[in-house]
């Protein structure tokens, strides 16, 4: 009985070795013993397993630690905490209490650094401005929302200037800040973070190609309430979740649905179709972000319905089935990202390939980051390279 008994030490845990001791027939006292009894018996002559602490790190060792990750792409962070400017992608941190991380209470934008002019730097502060009030979040530099639109520029602007170049991705957050680890900001001071980094993981492909799309049903990923999916919060769980459902299914970003079989959006972008009357379509912003990438292609499509491309740009109501039967479909976001979908749920969209509309929406797009003059911000050091 005891060899059996030392044969199961080695082999399982205590409940596992309760188990496979007695059905070996464990004999003398032991299998003599009330069930209670054998257990505690078994927890102290069982030795558990020795844990292994981890190194109390000095101030050196920890810098150490992280300067070993790398810049990652991240070429420079402002921060409103430290009142300034880094380069060094091992001090670019926030502090572990800022509701960013606690809670998540907080907004965010992204805007396009292009040929050394941030593009549409205007509307980006806009709907952080807008997201911010909807959160209730204290803004970082006094009361007033434009000196605070003044003050966020200065200090994306300082951040592009130190990271020292033309072409990158910006993106800042307004949070509740650091304070304290409750549920509410109270005592907590609002920061201001602006990061310059390199862009999001993408593939060529998707432009030049086009990607294959699914629509995610609402019981495996349900949609964001109202308040959320209409502020762009930090609180992206949702959108991971969705984009996670579409790949599982050979998809790309998924696009949700609602329960009249109406289409919303995808994970972090908006969809629009071409229908075979010519007409360009895209869903109202209700229930879902008011993308400005989609706002400006809605604007620049224009000049399609003037030289007879289109028929007309609409704003409304766009069911599945319309999206199935369209001439073209097609995702955009980030400024001048636009990824057309030439398969939807394994049916082909169009004849299968990358429309017309798409290839003139994607340069309009691409030609308007670079010489438009729709509300953008020069940065005098970078321009002039």
């Amino acid at each position: 009985g005891e060899g059996c008994l030392s044969t199961c030490r080695l082999r399982e845990p205590a409940a596992g070795m309760l188990r496979l001791g007695i059905a070996c027939g464990v004999g003398g006292v032991l299998a003599g013993l009330p069930l209670a009894r054998l257990v505690r018996w078994l927890r102290l002559n069982v030795p558990a397993r020795p844990s292994t602490p981890f190194p109390l790190l000095s101030h050196s060792e920890w810098g150490e630690a992280l300067a070993r990750h790398g810049d990652r792409g991240m070429f420079a962070l402002f921060s409103s905490v430290t009142g300034g400017v880094t380069t060094d992608a091992a001090l670019m941190t926030v502090p572990i209490d800022d509701h960013i991380i606690v809670r998540g209470h907080a907004v965010f934008d992204t805007v396009t650094l292009c040929n050394g002019r941030l593009y549409r730097l205007t509307i980006h502060l806009e709907r952080l401005l807008k997201s911010a009030e909807s959160a209730r979040l204290r803004l970082p530099f006094g009361d007033d929302p434009q000196h605070n639109k003044e003050r966020m520029r200065d200090a994306i602007e300082s951040a592009c200037v130190a990271a020292d170049r033309q072409d990158a991705d910006v993106r800042f957050w307004l949070s509740a800040g650091p304070g304290n680890l409750g549920v509410t900001p109270a005592g907590c001071t609002p920061a201001f973070y602006v990061l310059v980094f390199g862009g999001l993981p993408s593939d060529p492909t998707w432009t030049t190609e086009g990607i294959s799309e699914v629509t995610v049903p609402l019981e495996e990923v349900p949609v964001k309430p109202k308040l959320l999916a209409e502020l762009k919060s930090t609180n992206y769980m949702l959108n991971a979740l969705t984009s996670m459902a579409a790949r599982d299914r050979g998809g790309t970003f998924g696009l949700a649905v609602d329960n009249g079989g109406m289409l919303m959006e995808a994970c972090t972008l908006n969809v629009v179709a071409i229908g075979t009357d010519g007409v360009m379509r895209t869903p109202p912003f209700d229930n879902i972000l008011a993308g400005t990438t989609v706002r400006r292609a809605m604007q620049l499509a224009d000049s399609l319905v003037s030289s007879g491309d289109l028929t007309a740009v609409s704003q409304e109501p766009l069911a599945l089935k319309q999206a199935y039967a369209a001439k073209e479909l097609f995702l955009v976001a980030g400024d001048t990202h636009l990824y057309p979908i030439t398969r939807l749920d394994g049916k082909p969209i169009g004849d299968g390939g990358v429309g017309p509309i798409s290839r003139q929406l994607m340069q309009l797009l691409t030609n308007d980051a670079r010489t438009g003059e729709d509300c953008h911000h020069d940065i005098p050091a970078l321009c002039r390279k």
